[in-house]
């Protein structure tokens, strides 16, 4: 009887736990798009601190992510901090991660990490290929499986304005 009662109690806990995440993904914030197909920058990097936050701000000044920045777990690779954005973009789902590097003391993960994005432009985590862009002591994860081409210019968009971003 005991039994039963653990397994239904089991069971019904996995039921509310999975369409609590079934809620969540209906309720991601949309990145909305002007006419002209791109979101417009308005934000310049001078006007941003040299950290982590101040790269998450300037990108959420510029459009180029929208939502909950949600902290990542930035140790399995070597970093000192890291974000994550997870927003709706013309219809797809879109994964925007940033992550800050202390260059002057890199312990072995991280070197690995940067090395393989430096090399091969994508780093690998749990057997994951994690396509990634470096600038500075600041690399980024971008992931959107739609490849439209209002999501590959919002893509050039992200990329452009990480590349600048240099307080």
């Amino acid at each position: 009887m005991l039994k039963r009662l653990g397994c239904l109690a089991a069971a019904g806990l996995l039921m509310v736990s999975l369409s609590a995440c079934g809620g969540q993904m209906g309720q991601l914030e949309t990145l909305e798009v002007p006419s002209s197909g791109v979101t417009e920058s308005t934000a310049a990097p001078s006007g941003f601190e040299d950290n982590l936050a101040g790269l998450c701000k300037y990108m959420e000044s510029n459009q180029a992510v929208i939502g909950e920045r949600v902290e990542m777990s930035y140790k399995e690779i070597g970093a000192i901090g890291g974000f994550r954005y997870l927003f709706k973009f013309d219809g797809s789902t879109v994964q925007a991660e940033f992550y800050e590097f202390d260059l002057n003391n890199l312990d072995e993960k991280a070197t690995a990490c940067l090395d393989s994005v430096k090399e091969k432009g994508f780093f690998t985590l749990l057997g994951n290929d994690a396509p990634s862009i470096l600038q500075g002591k600041y690399l980024m994860v971008y992931t959107d499986s739609d490849t439209d081409e209002a999501n590959s210019a919002q893509r050039k968009k992200v990329e452009t304005l990480f590349q600048d971003f240099k307080p």
